[in-house]
């Protein structure tokens, strides 16, 4: 991973992204946060925001650039739920994600997936990317945070469909999807910023099946540790 970032500052300044304000309901009940005038911005106090920039990667990568363009803060926490791929991972578990990639970008090779790397148009080791995989600049806030540790892939598309779960599978070999994490890890690289990305499991990548989910358990469990991490960064 990338080196360590020294965290100076004793007014730690933290901002919490999320997609939807659905996944940090119970954060919102509690802190109480005021809407301010940027999009999606909601502020407890000067140490404290919340960043709701809607689903998906496009949303993600435009709504924090123009805030941390706005906004100077120490570090970032992406916050949501997931689907795993690893069965070892429980529903309602909630994990650091230590590594993104694309999911579905790129092209479709009769039944065989190719991504943008595969290619060539894109380096694996360009600025953001060390061989294919977008990672979190460290700090010594990771130190606090002891959470299980996942890879990912980032999605425009959830998936459903047996045969192309089992292409993805094999191709990336990733504990878990979703459908931002690699937006918010870019945007971190570009800006030279810390942060992590947690995630709860809310289901298997499997044929669909709502009724295999369990979101509230996610959302709970992913809020209650959002709460113990702002604590202890605090």
């Amino acid at each position: 991973m990338s080196s360590q970032y020294e965290i100076r500052n004793t007014n730690i300044k933290i901002t919490i992204v999320a997609a939807t304000k659905l996944e940090l309901n119970p954060l919102f009940d509690e802190f109480q946060p005021k809407q301010a005038e940027f999009i999606g911005l909601y502020i407890v106090n000067e140490n404290l925001h919340f960043l709701i920039t809607g689903m998906g990667m496009l949303n993600t990568a435009a709504h924090l650039a123009l805030y941390s363009a706005k906004y100077n803060r120490d570090f970032f926490i992406d916050a949501g739920v997931c689907g795993a791929f690893n069965r070892n991972l429980k529903i309602g578990e909630v994990v650091q994600v230590i590594s993104e990639t694309y999911g579905d970008f790129g092209v479709e090779n009769d039944e065989e997936f190719q991504d943008f790397f595969d290619l060539g148009f894109i380096d694996k080791k360009e600025d953001a990317f060390q061989y294919g995989l977008c990672e979190p600049i460290l700090s010594d806030f990771h130190t606090k945070i002891n959470l299980p540790k996942a890879t990912s892939i980032t999605v425009n598309k959830v998936h459903g469909n047996e045969k192309t779960i089992k292409i993805i599978e094999e191709k990336y070999q990733a504990d878990t999807e979703n459908m931002e994490g690699l937006a918010f890890y870019y945007v971190l690289k570009l800006i030279q910023k810390p942060g992590i990305e947690i995630r709860a499991v809310s289901n298997y990548v499997e044929k669909r099946n709502k009724e295999n989910w369990n979101l509230k358990l996610s959302i709970q469990n992913l809020n209650k540790e959002l709460e113990t991490i702002i604590k202890h960064l605090k």
